[in-house]
């Protein structure tokens, strides 16, 4: 009898244990008492075996791990749905953004999808950026041009760090811009053709909007008539044409072309003016004629074509010019006093 009941003893720990989840089965038997004699001793009851195994504290943990696991989840996925957000001082910012034939944006909420609309945003940013190097770039060209020697080479290296930001940026904007519209384009080909139309008559009257506002604008800036304001129409980018003024000059001849100018050579010409002031003229041959600085002195002169060189133009010469007309270098020189 004695060995049946402890049998049955040990099976019923065992389905208790399964009913549990199994994983009570520790080396130690925690769930146990000490004295196993004991449970042959005293009446077996399923609440007797709860004082040992104790299955509310194990189910609450279990409970708490999911719910904590199922709670992360929620999280990261509320984060992946968040909707990208325009800064508020540039949410009403007016854009020109053609999608496709029948689609055009006017303003950043135009967007419908999350991804886009963060896309063209970053790209926008970015031509900003480089609005803002080719304006910089600008300045420093022009300090460069009123630069003492020794400050030439720093105010180069400027530049050309400008320049390669730039480059940089003009090959990311366009990608950037492309994969935005690719998105937004799905979008509009798989609208309704009433989707398409309520979306046309919304960009109507935001331009009809934006029409009056600028009518507005203008009739109060008519009626103020004692104001005087002065236009400066836009900076336009013309050729340079070489200006000797009196007595010898010299400067840097970087090419001379008769007919069109090979594109290797115009690379390297548009790359020095990027830190150079280029000019150009045509000569009784019909010969145009590039060259940089404008020295009164040959030493100068000699220190100018080793940096033009060094900066691409290896076939740089020194040309020399006395009032207005070329001539040679040794004349120069002569009239000069440099010989």
């Amino acid at each position: 009898m004695l060995i049946l009941l402890k049998q049955s003893i040990k099976t019923i720990s065992v389905l208790l244990m399964f009913m549990a989840g199994g994983t009570l089965l520790q080396a130690k038997n925690t769930f146990l008492p000490d004295n196993r004699t004991e449970l042959v001793r005293k009446p077996l009851s399923i609440s007797g075996l709860n004082n040992y195994i104790q299955p509310n504290r194990y189910f609450n943990t279990i409970k708490d791990t999911i719910t904590s696991e199922i709670n992360d989840t929620t999280k990261v996925i509320e984060l992946q749905k968040e909707e990208f957000k325009i800064p508020d001082r540039l949410a009403k910012t007016q854009i020109n953004f053609r999608i496709n034939s029948s689609v055009s944006y006017l303003n950043f909420n135009h967007f419908t999808g999350n991804e886009s609309k963060k896309m063209f945003y970053q790209a926008w940013v970015k031509e900003n950026e480089l609005h803002r190097l080719s304006i910089e770039t600008d300045s420093l060209r022009k300090a460069y041009s009123d630069a003492a020697s020794w400050q030439k080479e720093e105010i180069a290296a400027m530049i050309l760090s400008a320049e390669e930001k730039s480059a940089n940026l003009s090959e990311d904007i366009p990608a950037m811009y492309e994969k935005a519209r690719e998105i937004e384009d799905q979008y509009w080909q798989s609208a309704t053709a009433n989707e398409i139309d309520a979306f046309q008559e919304k960009i109507r009257l935001y331009k009809d909007s934006i029409l009056q506002i600028s009518d507005i604008k203008k009739a109060q800036e008519a009626t103020v008539s004692d104001t005087i304001v002065f236009y400066k129409s836009a900076p336009q980018k013309i050729e340079n044409k070489t200006e000797v003024t009196g007595g010898v000059f010299y400067k840097i001849q970087i090419g001379a072309y008769k007919g069109k100018i090979p594109d290797s050579a115009n690379k390297l010409i548009k790359k020095l003016s990027l830190i150079r002031n280029v000019e150009n003229y045509v000569d009784d041959n019909g010969v145009k004629i590039f060259t940089t600085g404008n020295l009164r002195i040959y030493n100068e002169a000699v220190t100018m074509q080793n940096q033009v060189k060094q900066e691409g133009i290896k076939n740089a010469i020194i040309a020399a010019y006395h009032n207005g007309k070329r001539i040679t270098v040794n004349e120069a020189r002569k009239l000069n006093n440099e010989l």
